[in-house]
């Protein structure tokens, strides 16, 4: 989203909170909704509040939503990720997100994972009403030119297989593996909100240790406007 659509968005929120009288500090922002990935699940939901996050990744790996506070999304994305270690120990933040299968990277899983990026979706129910139905999860996917391991390059004195070993994805986080949301999503931390990732069928085989699947929100956190501070 650019910034004219996001001063748009901005000024909504705030007219929106004026109009019942309120005046919220609301500043950009995001939330990271993370969970495990599995051999055997079709259905995957995300924990949204602080305090239900059963895995405890790290903060800033996961961003939730503190029960005082409300948040408008105005972008969707969808990523996946491999910690080097269990989500409590001090080297979990340490990984690179990816909006594709990278075969590279996901070496066991790479090919089952096309499933989550080309033919899965997203369903976000608040308070029994779904919000965002069958919202295909291919709008997200971003593969890159440049990949893990695959790119080439020149240099002088490296052998090719060198040159090859050092390659990384091209990654722009400002817009790769984002969709903008029209309608915005309103969530607010004293809702009931339930999100789900539904694939067509499980991933099966080998899943990698700590490989883990995110639903990233990104919008406006308008602080102690949820509807418990009425």
């Amino acid at each position: 989203m650019g910034e004219m659509g996001l001063r748009q968005a901005y000024a909504t929120i705030k007219n929106a909170y004026r109009k019942v009288g309120r005046n919220p500090v609301t500043t950009a922002s995001d939330l990271k909704l993370v969970t495990p990935l599995s051999a055997n699940k079709t259905t995957y939901s995300f924990p949204v509040l602080v305090g239900d996050d059963a895995s405890n990744y790290s903060p800033g790996v996961a961003i939730l939503l503190n029960r005082a506070d409300a948040f408008t999304a105005t972008e969707l994305g969808l990523f996946v990720g491999k910690p080097a270690a269990a989500p409590t120990a001090a080297t979990s933040s340490q990984f690179d997100w990816y909006s594709y299968a990278n075969p590279t990277i996901f070496t066991s899983s790479g090919t089952t994972q096309k499933s989550i990026f080309n033919n899965s979706y997203i369903n976000v129910t608040i308070n029994n009403v779904q919000y965002l139905q069958n919202f295909s999860t291919l709008r997200l996917r971003r593969s890159p030119v440049t990949q893990t391991g695959l790119g080439y390059g020149v240099h002088a004195t490296a052998t090719a297989s060198s040159v090859l070993s050092t390659s990384l994805d091209s990654f722009n986080g400002e817009q790769d593996g984002y969709f903008p949301l029209v309608p915005t999503l309103q969530l607010s931390g004293t809702s009931k909100i339930d999100i789900q990732l539904v694939l067509p069928e499980a991933l099966g085989g080998t899943v990698e240790s700590n490989a883990c699947v995110m639903i990233a929100f990104r919008g406006f956190l308008s602080l102690g406007a949820s509807n418990l501070n009425k």
